[in-house]
Parts: C-alpha cells; sequence; structure tokens
C-alpha cells in the first residue's frame, strides 16, 4: 500500500491576507475621504447652492419690479411669469450623492408699512394702504454649511443669518432734493403679495408664478407735508435701518431734516421740513398673486 502525506502550501494563505489588507487599504482611503474632505467638498456645494438660491430669489424680485413699471402703462392687462427655485442641491456623485433641501414659504402678515405726515392743517394717514405687504423666503436645511434665508419683502430681498440680516437688493424707495433742492421728495413703490401662508419643503426644483392682479397710488407729490413719519414693519429691521441712512446721507439730508430709529420689529424714518422747505410723497402699491408650483 502507498502512503500519501500532506504537503505544506501558502499559497491561498498569500492571497487571503491580500485580499484583507486590499479591502482594508480601500476601508482606510474611504474614512479618509469621507472625514477629511467630504465635510469640505460638502461645505462648498452648499455655499455654491445657496448662490444658486440667490440668482432665483433675485431673478424672481427683477421680474416682479419689470411687471410692476409695465402695469403703470398697461393696468387693465393681466400679466404672469414664472420663476423656478432650487430648492434643494449640493450633492457630489458618487461620493455623497444626497441633496440639500430648503423651505419656500408665503407669510402674508411679516411685513409692512405705515405713513403718516401733516401740513399747516391737516393730518394724513396711510391707513392699510401699505400694511400686510407679505414676504416670500426659502430657509435652507443645510448639513455643513451655515442655514440662511432670503426673504422677499416690500420690494426688497434680504439675506438674513441667525440675529444677522443684510439688504441684498434694494426695494423701490429713494429719497431726493427736488425743486432746486427747496423741498424733500420720497418716492416709494410697494409691492403687496395678499393671500394664505402656504409653505413647500423640498429638495428639488419649484416654480414661483407671479400674477399682476392691480396697482394704486397714495400720494402724487400734490401735497406738501411740514413733516412725514414712515414706519417699516419687518422681521429684519437692522438691514432697512441700513438701508434707510445709507437713503438720506445720498441724499444730502442734514442731521435737523431726519431721524431714525429701530426695534425688533421696525424701523422708523422720520423727515421734517427746514424753514421754508417742505416734504412731498410719490406713495404707489402694485399688487401680485404668487402661487407654488411642484416641477
Amino acid at each position: 500500500m502507498s502512503v500519501r502525506t500532506f504537503k505544506d502550501c501558502e499559497t491561498a494563505v498569500s492571497t487571503v491576507v491580500s485580499a484583507v489588507l486590499f479591502l482594508g487599504i480601500i476601508v482606510a482611503l474611504l474614512t479618509v475621504i469621507h472625514v477629511s474632505y467630504v465635510p469640505e467638498w460638502k461645505t462648498s456645494a452648499e455655499q455654491a447652492h445657496m448662490d444658486d438660491v440667490y440668482y432665483d430669489m433675485s431673478v424672481l424680485r427683477s421680474n416682479i419690479d419689470i411687471l410692476s413699471v409695465a402695469s403703470a402703462s398697461n393696468p387693465g392687462n393681466t400679466m404672469i411669469f414664472s420663476v423656478p427655485i432650487r430648492a434643494g442641491g449640493a450633492s457630489i456623485p458618487l461620493v455623497s450623492p444626497g441633496r440639500s433641501s430648503g423651505t419656500l414659504a408665503f407669510a402674508p402678515g411679516t411685513s409692512g408699512m405705515r405713513i403718516t405726515a401733516n401740513d399747516t392743517a391737516v393730518s394724513y394717514n396711510s391707513g392699510n394702504f401699505l400694511e400686510e405687504l407679505g414676504t416670500v423666503y426659502y430657509t435652507s436645511d443645510n448639513s455643513y454649511f451655515v442655514d440662511q434665508t432670503y426673504a422677499y419683502e416690500s420690494g426688497a430681498l434680504i439675506l438674513a443669518q441667525g440675529e444677522l440680516s443684510l439688504m441684498k437688493q434694494s426695494p423701490s424707495i429713494a429719497i431726493r432734493r427736488t425743486d432746486n433742492s427747496s423741498n424733500i421728495t420720497l418716492y416709494l413703490n410697494a409691492i403687496q403679495i395678499p393671500g394664505t401662508a402656504k409653505a413647500i419643503s423640498s429638495n428639488s426644483i419649484e416654480e414661483v408664478r407671479v400674477r399682476y392682479t392691480s396697482s394704486a397710488t397714495l400720494y402724487a407729490e400734490e401735497v406738501l407735508f411740514t413733516d412725514l413719519t414712515l414706519r417699516v414693519d419687518t422681521a429684519h429691521p437692522a438691514a432697512w435701518e441700513e438701508f434707510l441712512r445709507r437713503e438720506v446721507t445720498s441724499a444730502g439730508l442734514g442731521t435737523n431734516e431726519y431721524s431714525i430709529s429701530s426695534n425688533s420689529t421696525s424701523v422708523i424714518l422720520g423727515l421734517e421740513g427746514a424753514p421754508g422747505k417742505h416734504i412731498k410723497a410719490d406713495v404707489r402699491k402694485s399688487v401680485f398673486e404668487v402661487s407654488f408650483n411642484h416641477f
């Protein structure tokens, strides 16, 4: 009978060890990428997405302004436009394909204005003409980049981040010396968006549909006021106060001709006519309807 014996062979062992080492290297590499690089890449991607949202919201504001001007010459026409808002984004193919999301919303009672003024005999009040102008806003839900809110209110586009706010695009409000600098005129074209509160949370593209409905005039520079007060009700008083201070400075008003104060919910601008000078106002309002549609 022949006797068979087993012989040692390390070929299979070396193959298994190589596979385990290779797998370990891949796992270590992926871990390093996800820990060291993905957060930075994702932060940059979410920041780029916020830039996209700013562009979309600025297009919304610009188109409303264009329709507001066009409505002055064609008040009876029905004018409609749509703007896509990139509510979600910041995906990184293969490495981190998940998309960040955000909330697109409309709030009817978060912004508004009121004007009070006096002449030598009569007091004037804008009543509810400029109240409840409405706000369209986008709030991000980022995982890495700081969350931000873009708010379109009273014709202005505002960037809010925590307690801080910055006016990225100014409203249709101007203060100028007129009539050979003998008077001060306030120009104001308010944008009103009435309706009920609505919101949509999404990581895709959402459509904002805007329709012009009407326009009206409160003052048309026909009254000479001795003083005028404009109160702006807003969730972003810091942005509005900075804007109004720029306006009175660019108009060259002296400290005896204006006053600006603010609190957590409003900013108040006071204009005072110097001896022999008066305040005039050109105040108008355009009304739009806004709806959201999912692409």
